[in-house]
């Protein structure tokens, strides 16, 4: 039992009556969302849910592409021998560019760790000719890895 306030009178309300219209908007909500689904669901078809290829023709987007299968012919084994000689061939030209780049990575950073530590052993000196030919070699050395790790061969 609730204690309620009605018009300043103190009173006591009954909780079972509260409940029970509770129970019964449920029970009315759940039963109109059973009648709504089971009308919506006489509209559609308990069949096969996958569409028939024959009657849809070549609109059907879910129906698998069929092709009949058959022998390849000579040509064709040779086209797709030639296309897995011609990847094989990519693969290895791909990776020998990507040995080539870290041979030359790994050379330009040699010389580069070199020249620095020329170049703090001068102090206030100013860099002779060959250490400025150096940097010319490390720039050029940059620029062709640049270049090299932009390219890539694809079969494709």
């Amino acid at each position: 039992m609730l204690l309620g306030y009605r018009s300043g009178v103190r009173g006591r309300v009954n909780t079972r009556g509260i409940r029970a219209w509770r129970w019964s908007g449920m029970l009315v909500g759940i039963l109109s969302l059973v009648a709504v689904g089971t009308s919506c669901a006489k509209g559609q078809s308990t069949g096969d849910p996958t569409p028939n290829a024959l009657e849809l023709g070549p609109r059907c987007p879910t129906c698998p592409i069929v092709i009949p299968s058959r022998p390849l012919s000579a040509k064709d084994k040779e086209d797709r021998l030639d296309r897995n000689v011609q990847k094989k061939n990519f693969r290895a030209a791909n990776i020998a560019r990507k040995h080539y780049i870290d041979d030359e990575t790994n050379k330009m950073l040699i010389l580069a760790r070199d020249l620095k530590a020329k170049i703090d052993g001068l102090g206030a000196q100013r860099p002779s000719a060959i250490m400025l030919r150096e940097a010319a070699v490390i720039e050029f050395l940059a620029k062709d890895i640049k270049e090299k790790m932009t390219l890539t061969v694809n079969p494709d």
